[in-house]
């Protein structure tokens, strides 16, 4: 009680006595065990002194204050804590004008609670410069008895507080104490800095084609929408450039990644590559989205590990999606990498229309759609060059009723006329039309048995079709590749697009089960089966349609304990073999995340595919402990009986420092380049570049008795 009297002591004496001039206390409030006031009105303050100024909060063992020169002096311990959550730490201070100047000795300035720095003596003013001499600074905690894993050491920094920027001069980098940098000058931007300019974490990186090199980027904020990073990738076989430019607008974003290339694998010649994505809501309500892919040559993506595929795409899609009506329009082109391929460039053209109409005077709903698709081929040879185009209307009426016992049945109507267009194909006409129709009546029965222990729900369900077109021999490049699965059980044809038409009578039928006990348990049965009067020659024999019988469809998913879970998804014929399967598998328990796959599909020579494709994928993240994670990953090629890729890599991440060691081997060819060992190792030291630093904490510390 006795320290607040003297508080108000304090407060009130130097107001009375120089209403006229107010200082340092006129603004400051003081808490201590024990306070003395001079006559001439000077402060002495003793015993866990506490001052609260201008958002400031200073803690003393005791305090001086001298009136006539406005000077505060310190002795410490001491810790400061201004407005922007900066913590300081001293043996001793002295403070002058008004809080704004001050020198601090043996001094721990924490930046943000995220940077370190200590020095022997800071001078410092408010909102300009702070200098530091002989100084340690560091992103990780200091504790007793353990070593920082990185620090940087410098007879002399300032800290711009205008500019948000720390210039350290001549320094060295040390890590687990052992010199491995030195500079005479070096920048790096403040903690308060969230897009700053300069380096990222640089990446060591080891190709079997390239050799050992380092990648260093650096990083341009242009403004606050949009950057630029710049990436030096040096081995001694290459001399590459890498430059990523980003822009948010309003309504969408740009993203372009390039490299430009010198090298030792294609001498004297310039190798690169462009890609370009971004989208954008225009103001009349249509979605744009554009990408662009160029590339120097086929094996520039694989040789560099910029992509896995084996072909190039680039477009423009408009588009706009209303509660009733949909329009769609794009215009694409692909370039395949394949050195095999006859026809390298391909452009493809789509555009859709689709309209719903509630019907009034009847029931049910009215689709109209119309649609464009067109593909051309750069070559101009017979059958390998063609180029084709189809013109399509159709008429849809759709309607569904539920009974008042549950029972929801229904029934579609459909009329299509199409138009074909055919070049450099001599086996078909340059043009045809065609008119085709079909209808369905079906039924699906959901039934639903809640119990103490889960819920059961059942539904059967059935289907009777009917489809008829004009017999005539057309181009089908679009349906070349059907599926066969619950999303299309009830449907009137199960071809992708009407190039190719369902016709004749089938049925079908199928059965949705599943079973939930809680969120962790969980049961999901589907099975289906089409029926026809004879075989269906449109399908593939690996659609599991072709046949009078189809085969059965079934899939399978089981949640269970320990976040793990099976899935299954395949066609079964009636002697129990399978022409389509995949089959995944996981669990997620404390420290293990396991995925797994394995796919299978049957060779058939309608879809170009004379080996079958049977294959397992396993990926798994191990945390090691709080800082120490691995993981691995393996697809594995069962029809050439051999490792396809292979890669693990190791992560360590603490406070202050997080590591990076990656390494995979690329058992394919992608384009025209060979199979590719690769090796990365990167080093972030938090802090020191750009990017996110976590904060500091009291358990960074281990507890010592």
């Amino acid at each position: 009680m006795w320290r607040y009297l003297y508080l108000l002591l304090l407060l009130s004496t130097p107001i009375l006595a120089n209403a006229q001039n107010e200082n340092f206390f006129d603004k400051a409030s003081i808490v201590a065990d024990k306070i003395e006031i001079e006559a001439n009105g000077n402060l002495k303050a003793k015993g866990n002194v506490k001052i609260h100024h201008n958002n400031n909060i200073l803690k003393a063992s005791e305090i001086l204050y001298s009136r006539k020169t406005d000077e505060l002096t310190v002795l410490g311990p001491l810790s400061l804590t201004d407005s922007r959550g900066n913590e300081t730490i001293a043996d001793n201070a002295r403070f002058k004008n008004d809080f704004r100047e001050a020198v601090l000795l043996a001094t721990k300035v924490i930046l943000n609670n995220q940077l370190e720095i200590s020095a022997e003596k800071l001078v410092s003013s408010i909102d300009e410069d702070s200098n530091f001499s002989s100084v340690t600074a560091t992103s990780c905690r200091s504790c007793k008895n353990e070593k920082l894993f990185w620090v940087i050491k410098a007879n002399r920094v300032r800290h711009d507080e205008k500019l948000k920027t720390i210039y350290f001069y001549d320094s060295f980098i040390e890590i687990l104490g052992l010199p491995v940098f030195y500079t005479p000058y070096l920048s790096i931007p403040d903690p308060s800095v969230k897009r700053g300019l300069g380096f990222l974490a640089p990446e060591f990186l080891s190709n079997s084609r390239l050799d050992f090199g380092m990648k260093l980027p650096f990083f341009i904020p242009l403004e606050e929408n949009k950057d630029i990073t710049l990436t030096t990738f040096l081995t001694p076989r290459t001399n590459t450039v890498e430059v990523r430019y980003r822009q948010a607008f309003a309504r969408g974003h740009l993203i372009l990644n390039s490299a430009i290339t010198r090298d030792s694998i294609y001498e004297d010649e310039l190798r690169g590559y462009l890609s370009l994505n971004g989208d954008l809501l225009l103001n009349n309500g249509y979605n744009l989205n554009y990408a662009v892919e160029r590339v120097s040559d086929s094996a520039y993506l694989g040789d560099y590990g910029y992509s896995g595929r084996n072909g190039l795409s680039s477009g423009l899609s408009y588009s706009k999606t209303e509660r009733n009506r949909l329009f769609e329009t794009s215009l694409g082109l692909v370039q395949s990498l394949y050195k095999d391929d006859i026809s390298k460039v391909t452009i493809d053209a789509n555009s859709f229309y689709t309209e719903k109409i509630k019907l009034e005077r009847t029931s049910g709903r009215l689709h109209l759609s119309t649609e464009f698709v067109g593909s051309w081929r750069d070559v101009t040879h017979d059958i390998a060059g063609r180029d084709v185009a189809r013109i399509g209307s159709k008429i849809d009426w759709q309607n569904t009723s539920i009974s008042s016992f549950g029972l929801e049945y229904g029934s579609n109507l459909e009329y299509n006329y199409d138009i074909f267009l055919v070049s450099q194909d001599s086996r078909y006409e340059s043009s045809q039309a065609l008119s085709s129709i079909g209808g369905n009546l079906y039924a699906r029965y959901p039934l639903i048995l809640n119990k103490i222990n889960g819920k059961h729900l059942i539904e059967p369900i059935a289907q009777v079709a009917w489809g008829w077109r004009e017999k005539s021999k057309v181009i089908s490049d679009e349906s070349t590749h059907t599926e066969f699965d619950m999303g299309n059980l009830i449907k009137i044809s199960r071809f992708a697009a009407s190039d190719r038409y369902e016709d004749g009578t089938h049925g079908a039928y199928g059965l949705r089960y599943s079973y939930n006990k809680t969120n962790s348990h969980r049961l999901e049965l589907g099975l289906g089966k089409v029926l026809r009067k004879k075989s269906h020659n449109g399908f593939t024999d690996s659609s599991g349609l072709n046949k009078s019988e189809s085969d059965n469809y079934i899939t399978t998913t089981v949640n269970l304990p320990l976040n793990s879970y099976l899935s299954f998804q395949g066609l079964i014929d009636e002697k129990m073999a399978s022409k389509k399967t995949t089959f995944n598998g996981g669990f997620n328990y404390k420290k293990l995340d396991l995925d797994a796959e394995y796919s299978y599909l049957k060779p058939d020579p309608l879809e170009l595919r004379k080996m079958p494709v049977e294959e397992w994928t396993v990926s798994n993240r191990i945390k090691l402990n709080d800082k120490w994670n691995f993981n691995s990953n393996l697809r594995f090629d069962e029809t050439e009986n051999h490792l396809a890729l292979l890669g693990i890599g190791v992560r360590y991440e603490n406070q202050c420092v997080s590591v990076k060691l990656d390494l995979d081997r690329r058992y394919s060819q992608e384009g025209t380049s060979p199979p590719t060992t690769n090796f990365s190792f990167a080093i972030n030291l938090k802090g020191f570049s750009t990017g996110s630093v976590s904060g500091f904490s009291e358990h960074n510390c281990k507890e010592t008795n």
